[in-house]
Formats: structure tokens, sequence, C-alpha cells
């Protein structure tokens, strides 16, 4: 049930996100984030129940995991696939299981999206940063208070 409501979240997030002014084309799903407090376990999970590969690990730490994983019987297979991927991301002991954005969005203007949240009702949350891959990326709040990660579009 969950799942299924997080689903229809984000095809209206990214239904919305598709008709923002200024940025109509170049938005696009860019991952789904699931945390887990054991990333490893749910990583097999996935791969195991849904015949999906891990394609690389952005973060991995011992105190921190991000587990990219996608549809493919191998990670070869996983790599190629078109599809969106998952990232699963470790979420501590005492963490809500909502506690990350689930939604990750690639704008080609984190600024004009940002600027599109707040115009229409969201909230700023965390304002644009870099990664330690030197992606940029914000993270903002639906007016329902959902979380969503706003990665800048590679060039």
């Amino acid at each position: 049930m969950e799942l299924a409501k997080a689903a229809t979240f984000i095809v209206a997030i990214a239904m919305i996100a598709g008709v923002a002014p200024g940025q109509e084309s170049g938005i696009r799903v860019r991952s789904i984030r699931v945390l887990a407090t054991d990333p490893e376990a749910i990583a097999r999970f996935y791969e195991k129940a849904f015949g999906m590969s891990e394609t690389r690990r952005p973060v991995n730490s011992a105190t921190f995991k991000e587990i990219v994983i996608n549809s493919g019987s191998t990670a070869d297979k996983a790599k190629a696939a078109t599809t969106i991927p998952i990232v699963i991301a470790t979420r501590g002991k005492t963490a809500a299981a909502d506690a990350m954005a689930s939604l990750i969005l690639e704008v080609p203007d984190l600024d004009k999206a940002i600027d599109a949240v707040k115009a229409n009702g969201g909230t700023l949350m965390r304002p644009p940063a870099k990664s330690g891959e030197g992606l940029s990326y914000a993270f903002v709040k639906d007016p329902d208070g959902n979380q969503i990660e706003l990665l800048l579009a590679s060039k």
C-alpha cells in the first residue's frame, strides 16, 4: 500500500514538474530513494525479488551507504537499462522511514526550480550545495511537506 501511495505521489510530482514555467522540457525523474537501516540487506531484497542489480555506490562509508540498483540480471545490464534507478541509502536506526527525500528530480536550472517550488507553495529546505561527486543539489518540500531532492542536470 505504501508503495502504491509513493508511486502515485511521484507521478503527480513529475507531471507538475513537467509543466513548471520555463522548464517544460528537461525535468526528469532521476531516481527513487529507499531508506534502509541495513542497505545491503534491502539491496539484496530488491535484487532477488525484482531481478535488479547494483550499478554503483556513490557513497560507501562505515556510517552511510548509497547503493544504486536498476533493472537487469547483471551489473552490465542494469547499467545499460533506461529505467529509473533505485538509490538505497542508510537510514539511522531511530530515524523515520521518510527522513530523507524519496523523489529525486533532475532539473536544467536549480535556481529556477527552487523559485518555481516557492511560487507554488513549496519551501526550500536545504539551499544549493555540491556533493562529493561534484553534483549541485538542493532539498525542497512540496506544500504537503514531502521532501524532494533537486539535482542540476549534467551539461
